[in-house]
């Protein structure tokens, strides 16, 4: 375990192990791009990580994934102006039913594949399906789709929470534990990311605590 997570482990714990802050957001900004929708009335604000996850819980059906997606997209997004126009470019370039395009429905099933096979399991889909498809997930990358596959395996209890690999993640481990190899933000391949979980397990492990709780220790808002 690099010295830099332990110290940080060290630090989270003398002070009683805050929980990640809130985030604030502007409603308006997220209703230019997605209208009145329910969800923004719904999400608290500010948001964290448990106002997200209850959206998660409540996946049943291709809608209701998609109020999830936005969630964390919004959660994600909170500090930015930025946010609104890409969630909303995501669901435009990856909804097209002509061309058999379904981007609710693709997430309700990526969702399912999370909760109850596993976070490395969706990553592995969203590869497969981009092997046959580029354009499969056009324009959500691994960043933002780790947060939506964690918060989904966080709301099962059939699977272990994989935490979230961002560009902030990515580069800490390329500072303080390359040991690991690689950590590609692409959909080229599962590898990598399935090396970044089975390493955040192991050093929750030893730490005692959740993966996403390292996540968040890296992330380093504690």
């Amino acid at each position: 375990m690099p010295d830099d997570l332990r110290t940080r482990f060290e630090n989270w714990e003398a002070k009683a192990r805050p929980s990640q802050a809130p985030f604030e957001w502007k409603k308006t900004n997220w209703q230019r791009y997605l209208g009145s929708a329910s969800i923004l009335e719904a999400l608290p604000n500010p948001i964290d990580r448990a106002g997200v996850l209850e959206s998660f819980k409540f996946i049943h059906n291709p809608a209701s994934a998609l109020v999830a997606y936005i969630a964390s997209y919004l959660w994600g997004y909170a500090r930015t102006g930025f946010g609104p126009y890409r969630a909303e470019r995501v669901i435009r370039l990856n909804t097209d039913p002509e061309s058999g395009k379904h981007f609710a429905a693709d997430l309700h099933t990526l969702a399912g594949i999370a909760m109850n096979d596993g976070g490395n399991a969706a990553f592995e889909h969203i590869v497969d399906r981009r092997r046959g498809d580029r354009d499969f997930f056009k324009q959500w990358g691994p960043a933002f789709a780790t947060k939506f596959i964690s918060f989904a395996t966080k709301a099962s209890d059939k699977v272990a929470t994989t935490p979230i690999l961002d560009s902030i993640v990515a580069r800490w481990f390329g500072n303080h534990f390359t040991e690991i190899g690689p950590l590609w933000l692409t959909w080229h391949s599962a590898d990598s990311y399935r090396r970044y979980t089975e390493g955040m397990a192991e050093w929750a492990r030893d730490l005692s605590i959740e993966p996403e709780q390292v996540e968040q220790l890296i992330f380093g808002e504690n």
